[in-house]
């Protein structure tokens, strides 16, 4: 018997479950607001195509490098993304009892992962061809298949590159924190014993609290560490510490969004424990904010050095980054199973409200922060009864 659409049954009934165990108030403000929100972005979207529409029509560069490097890029994180969900569903310990093999499980995500790339794929040519038919771009609809197959090369890439990876998945790992029976002591021991112990390294899923060096994490290693000696060379070059401070603004807050992860606010284990969210919360933080801080200095000293005069630019870059780290952490606590969403969701809020700001001020950000009280709020609530 095929089983190459169990993966995507179990992602529509999981979704189709979600909605129906939110409350009807829930689901109306979601899809009132929400579109009405995004009916809003829309027409500023259009606005801004037709007020520069000349000048994009002329802009040879962003055509020919620009557009297809940011297509390929997203659609590398995409298929990146999309493809670690499916197998996770493929790979479900429930499954476990089914006799399927690791070709078949392979099987079943790579179905699930080539059906929502297109369908997304589908969405880019859909907004690529209707903006160009904004700003009179000639050949509209060649110009969204373009992007569609651009975005789906690095969709695919991404995808196999994720999916050959699939037999790690299969190996019988020690599942004990506690003990390792190579006898090995773990360095992440030393800061994820503090009560309750081993909670990083449950949300991490590192066995024996031992991280598995991989070429992912070995080439992000080294592509933020370029970019912080870049970075912080700029400014000692130039005496100018804005390069230095917003590369590590940015670079930490990236750091923060790829380590944190949140789902163990979900299992029954953790919310039948005698422990409050604000408690789990914060410790599930804990190591991936460190981490966030510790990549911060490197950019945040080269800036100082800089210029020592400009103090104040470093010491606000880090009170944003601990502000964002924040405001992501409830985010992500929020999305808690699903941290791709989490991530899309807080950048296109940060992007609206960094849009809108350019109009409206600074008290933009009381609306931004008014949302984060509320996913606060229901994340508390989720917690707590379920």
């Amino acid at each position: 018997m095929r089983h190459d659409r169990l993966v995507l049954t179990l992602l529509w009934r999981e979704l189709s479950a979600g909605s129906r165990s939110m409350r009807r108030r829930d689901l109306a403000w979601i899809g009132l607001g929400g579109g009405a929100l995004f009916a809003y972005a829309m027409a500023d979207i259009v606005v801004a195509l037709q007020a520069g529409a000349a000048t994009l029509r002329q802009a040879q560069a962003l055509w020919l490098l620009g557009l297809p490097g940011v297509l390929l890029i997203l659609g590398g994180f995409a298929g990146n993304a999309l493809a670690r969900l499916c197998m996770s569903r493929a790979f479900a310990p429930f499954l476990k009892a089914l006799p399927l093999s690791l070709m078949e499980r392979r099987r079943m995500a790579a179905v699930a992962a080539c059906v929502l790339g297109v369908a997304i794929a589908f969405i880019v040519a859909a907004a690529m061809g209707l903006g160009c038919f904004v700003i009179a771009k000639p050949l509209a609809p060649a110009w969204g298949l373009c992007a569609a197959m651009l975005f789906g090369a690095g969709f695919g890439a991404a995808a196999v590159l994720r999916l050959r990876n699939a037999r790690d998945l299969v190996r019988i790992d020690n599942t004990d924190p506690v003990s390792d029976p190579g006898g090995r002591k773990s360095w992440l021991g030393v800061l994820d014993r503090s009560t309750p112990a081993w909670l990083s390294s449950w949300a991490w899923g590192l066995p024996a609290g031992h991280v598995r060096l991989s070429w992912q994490l070995a080439g992000a290693a080294i592509l933020f560490g370029f970019a912080a000696v870049i970075a912080g060379s700029i400014s000692l070059v130039h005496d100018d510490p804005v390069p230095a401070a917003m590369a590590g603004l940015t670079g930490g807050l990236l750091v923060f969004m790829l380590s944190a992860r949140f789902h163990p606010l979900g299992s029954p284990v953790l919310r039948t424990a005698p422990l409050g969210f604000v408690r789990a919360w914060l410790r599930l933080a804990r190591l991936p904010l460190q981490l966030s801080v510790a990549y911060f200095l490197l950019p945040a000293g080269a800036a100082l050095a800089a210029e020592p005069s400009a103090w104040a630019m470093p010491l606000a870059s880090g009170f944003w980054l601990l502000a964002l780290n924040g405001a992501y952490a409830v985010f992500a606590s929020y999305f808690m199973t699903a941290p791709f969403v989490a991530a899309l969701s807080f950048l296109s809020a940060i992007a609206y409200t960094s849009y809108e700001s350019l109009e409206y001020g600074r008290t933009v950000l009381i609306g931004f922060a008014a949302l984060v009280l509320f996913l606060w709020h229901r994340a508390q609530r989720r917690y707590r009864h379920g």
